[in-house]
């Protein structure tokens, strides 16, 4: 009985203590320059960036955040065998996709604002 008692207000207690804003929302962000239209898919709070399409082509490229804020974040994968750093600033609404290798490519986007896609 007792026991009862005892897991009971330990489950509440840990239902209560979970933040209310632990939702992972997922966003869409589209973006284009003079030779290219991108679209990005992005978490903040699972530090995860996805470039989904690529002038209408579908494709899945992961980044993984490592520096972010409210209105922009910064992260890094592999495009192309190339190490790449993604950053966006949606203050600016630009995002810019920087190559480390002297045969890669910088790029440079304007970007729309972005778009809620799924609430989790």
């Amino acid at each position: 009985m007792l026991s009862k008692i005892f897991l009971s207000i330990f489950i509440f207690s840990i239902l209560y203590f979970i933040p209310q804003n632990s939702k992972a929302n997922i966003y869409q962000l589209a973006c284009k320059n003079k030779k290219n239209t991108t679209v990005w898919v992005f978490s903040n709070k699972r530090s995860q960036v996805i470039l989904s399409n690529i002038n209408n082509s579908k494709t899945k490229v992961n980044f993984s955040m490592d520096r972010k804020t409210p209105s922009s974040f910064s992260s890094n994968g592999v495009i192309s065998g190339f190490q790449t750093r993604v950053t966006y600033n949606q203050k600016t609404s630009e995002l810019a996709m920087l190559q480390k290798s002297l045969r890669g490519s910088n790029q440079f986007y304007k970007c729309g604002e972005p778009k809620l896609i799924k609430e989790e």
